[in-house]
């Protein structure tokens, strides 16, 4: 029985329903079977450039339309409202889709060659939190690629590190739900935060929660200590929820953790007060903490998926819609990001942030009888910014309608893959993106970049996108 007032009692109940999500990511790990240490070493050549400290990874869930927006295309079903500008010989953007396009454009680079083998939004949105192909039977021992930056990045933690290594907003909402870490260690799992719902759970100061924090986690030490015997037959899932419990009240006790949530009046309007703008607000937060996260996962909920009125101002849901929340969001981050000093003189937060913006696949070059675009895998647009990538850049060239790539734009003669994207934020992070890890449960060799994934269906190089960088 809490015996605080009712305020105290709902801010606790609140606060415990954002953190289960963190349970629930660790009960999905291969906990049982996790490997440690790991036997892992390269498998070739790799010269990790290492530009970044930190990675945001924005995810469009249901795709952009590239041939409307990042790669344009005018055709017969082009809206004349678009208000086009050229940017450049080989960028235009719209004006009514993006409004503050003039704030990032020249900051960002377009990586329009991009190929996807999947069409199904849940093995899309897979591959995109793991960078491979879904295997069914090797699924549960497969780690997303953010609990693999939480390990590598691991032994660079500091002792005032509380944050997660790898946070993540709204993902759990995804189609593929939130990937845990697989056959790593529980520890590298993500923490994943609601953007609308934390604000208000951990954002305000009530008299009284963390004296009641304090006798819990009190009671909880005394209840361990009683049943240790029982735990120890529990085997490695006990020492594991428990490691987890520490760290979450280490967290919890941060004085930096009720920052993270602060958002003003003017971020709300600046950002947006939806689930990508305040996710963007809190992934300012958590970089410019610095206290331990060096990933952030951003999930835009599956708003992109127009398979109907792609611009039918009458739907909630168009692009004339979500094109401006993503520039909103996107262009307030890295202004901010920009304005806020990096930890070396003369850089800047976003001097050492990779943003990457990414969908699972792309839109048909046709629009269907109800005037939207079903999913397409022949050619897509991802877009980078910040931590050395040449701004202003275009990577890929498409053919007159967008349904075709006529060339890949780098040094390999097929197109880049998701697993290209990752190979990418490996290098901008320092990782050799071309290591393999031996004692996995199954036995089956486990790549960073598995470039025979797709099952010898596509063509496929473990690389990263080069080219993208200055």
């Amino acid at each position: 029985m809490c015996d605080c007032d009712p305020k105290v009692g709902q801010l606790l109940h609140a606060r415990r329903e954002v953190l289960k999500y963190g349970g629930l990511a660790l009960a999905g790990t291969f906990a049982n079977q996790a490997i440690w240490p790991l036997n892992a070493h390269a498998t070739g050549p790799a010269n990790p450039r290492r530009t970044a400290r930190y990675c945001i990874f924005i995810e469009m869930g249901g795709a952009i339309s590239p041939m409307d927006t990042w790669d344009f295309k005018q055709t017969r079903w082009t809206p004349p409202d678009l208000d086009m500008v050229q940017v450049s010989p080989e960028v235009a953007l719209s004006r009514a889709l993006f409004p503050n396009y003039e704030q990032w454009v020249d900051k960002v680079a377009f990586v329009r060659s991009m190929r996807a083998p999947e069409l199904i939004h849940f093995n899309g949105q897979y591959h995109t939190q793991t960078g491979r192909a879904l295997n069914v039977a090797l699924a549960r021992e497969i780690p997303a690629f953010g609990s693999v930056i939480s390990y590598e990045l691991d032994g660079e933690r500091r002792e005032s590190d509380t944050f997660p290594t790898y946070v993540s907003t709204y993902l759990t909402r995804a189609r593929a739900g939130s990937i845990g870490a697989g056959f790593l260690p529980t520890r590298f799992s993500g923490l994943d935060l609601d953007p609308t719902t934390v604000f208000e759970a951990f954002g305000g100061n009530v008299e009284g929660s963390q004296r009641v924090l304090d006798e819990r986690f009190r009671l909880l030490n005394q209840l361990a200590e009683t049943s240790a015997a029982e735990r120890a037959s529990l085997g490695r899932k006990a020492d594991d929820y428990r490691a987890y419990y520490d760290a979450a009240y280490d967290l919890l006790t941060d004085p930096r953790w009720p920052k993270l949530f602060a958002a003003s009046a003017e971020d709300r309007e600046r950002y947006g007060e939806d689930e990508f703008g305040l996710g963007c607000v809190l992934a300012r937060n958590l970089i410019e903490a610095d206290a331990g996260t060096r990933f952030v996962y951003i999930y835009d909920g599956d708003k992109w998926d127009h398979h109907a009125g792609i611009f039918d101002r009458s739907r909630r849901w168009n692009h004339y819609t979500t094109c401006p929340r993503l520039d909103r969001g996107f262009a307030a981050l890295l202004a901010d990001l920009g304005a806020r000093p990096g930890s070396e003189p003369g850089t800047t937060l976003l001097d050492e942030t990779l943003i990457v913006v990414a969908s699972e696949f792309g839109r048909t070059p046709d629009m269907n009888p109800v005037m939207g675009r079903d999913h397409y895998r022949e050619a897509y647009t991802t877009m980078f910014a910040g931590a050395g990538v040449a701004g202003g850049r275009v990577v890929g060239r498409t053919n007159e309608d967008g349904s075709a790539v006529v060339d890949p734009g780098w040094k390999h003669a097929g197109q880049p893959f998701m697993d290209n994207t990752v190979a990418t934020i490996y290098s901008a992070l320092g990782i050799d993106w071309r290591k393999a890890v031996h004692n996995t449960p199954s036995g089956r060799e486990y790549l960073y970049v598995d470039s025979v994934s797709l099952g010898g269906s596509e063509m496929m190089f473990d690389d990263e996108i080069a080219e993208i960088f200055a």
